[in-house]
C-alpha cells in the first residue's frame, strides 16, 4: 500500500509526503459498506470524486469560451475570454496528468451539472441581449459566477491535498487556482469600464424613449 512519512503541518496537524504514494495495483481507494447498505466513502474517494467534477467543468468550459468570447462586444473581454482558454485548456492537461498518477479512469467522469448550468445561464444571455455592453456586463457576470465556482472547487481539492499529503498533486492544483483568481480579477477590472458604457448607454435609450414619449402627446 502506501509508504509515507509524516511530518507536522499547519495548526499541528500530521501531513504525510506524497512522494511514494501509490494505489495497489493502480486500483482505485476502496471503499466500505456501512450498516445501511451505502457505501462509507473517504477522504481518498472525496477527492477523487472532486478531480472528476473539475475536469467535467473544464472540458465543458472548453467548448463554452470561444461562443462567449465571439459573442464579447468589448476587445479587452474578448481577449479575456480567448486568453482563459488557452489557461482552461492547460488546466484540464494538468487534471488528465493527476488522473494518470492517481490511477483514475477518464471515462468514469460524470458531466458536471453545475459547470453544465452556469453555461446554459451564459447562452441564455446571448439569446435574451443584443450586442453591446450591456450584454457584455451580463456576460462578465456569468463568467465570475464560472470563476467563483472553480475557486470553490480548486481550493476545497488543494485543502484535501494537503489533509492527505499529496503535496505536490497539491501544488500543481494550486497553480490552476491562482489562475481562476488572476481572472475573476482580470474581470472585475474590465467591469469597471464596461458597467459605465452600459450605464450611459441605459441613459441614452431611456432619454430616447422619454424623448419619443413627450412628442407623441
Amino acid at each position: 500500500m502506501t509508504t509515507r512519512t509524516q511530518n507536522k503541518n499547519r495548526g499541528g496537524r500530521v501531513q504525510t509526503s506524497s512522494s511514494s504514494r501509490v494505489r495497489s495495483n493502480g486500483s482505485k481507494s476502496q471503499t466500505q459498506k456501512s450498516s445501511s447498505g451505502k457505501k462509507q466513502k473517504t477522504l481518498e474517494n472525496l477527492l477523487e470524486d472532486g478531480l472528476k467534477d473539475i475536469y467535467s467543468a473544464e472540458t465543458q468550459l472548453i467548448e463554452a469560451l470561444p461562443e462567449m468570447a465571439k459573442a464579447a462586444y468589448s476587445e479587452d473581454l474578448q481577449d479575456a475570454f480567448t486568453n482563459h482558454l488557452n489557461e482552461t485548456k492547460r488546466q484540464a492537461e494538468r487534471i488528465e496528468k493527476i488522473f494518470s498518477r492517481l490511477g483514475i479512469e477518464k471515462s468514469d467522469t460524470k458531466k458536471c451539472e453545475a459547470m453544465e448550468g452556469l453555461i446554459e445561464e451564459g447562452q441564455n444571455i446571448l439569446e435574451e441581449y443584443e450586442e453591446g455592453s450591456v450584454r457584455d456586463s451580463a456576460l462578465i457576470i456569468a463568467a465570475q459566477k464560472v470563476e467563483h465556482y472553480e475557486i470553490a472547487a480548486y481550493g476545497s481539492l488543494c485543502e484535501l491535498c494537503d489533509v492527505l499529503g499529496y503535496n505536490q498533486i497539491g501544488s500543481t492544483l494550486g497553480r490552476s487556482l491562482d489562475e481562476e483568481k488572476n481572472t475573476d480579477d482580470i474581470l472585475n477590472d474590465i467591469a469597471q469600464d464596461v458597467n459605465d458604457d452600459a450605464y450611459e448607454m441605459s441613459e441614452q435609450d431611456k432619454e430616447g424613449q422619454e424623448s419619443q414619449s413627450d412628442s407623441n402627446q
